[in-house]
């Protein structure tokens, strides 16, 4: 079973925009994102835990799929 990789990107808790910042920006704790569409400023912990779950979500699912197609490929088969 091969596992692709997850991309996640960070969005705006406020207009679901992405997030964008610099590469080598360094967050801690309290830092505020402000959004560049909607002004609005994010919590960088907020918006991280928020992405982690939607990877977290998209896993499973990708799990779930390769695991629905890998049972119906032994089962299905005609014998």
């Amino acid at each position: 079973m091969k596992i692709e990789p997850v991309h996640i990107t960070l969005v705006c808790l406020f207009c679901r925009a992405e997030l964008k910042g610099s590469e080598d920006a360094s967050y801690s704790p309290g830092t505020l994102k402000k959004c560049k569409e909607c002004g609005e400023e994010n919590d960088y912990e907020s918006v991280v835990e928020v992405a982690k779950e939607k990877g977290v979500a998209q896993i499973k699912q990708d799990l779930e799929d390769q695991l629905k197609n890998e049972f119906k490929n032994i089962f299905g088969k005609k014998r």
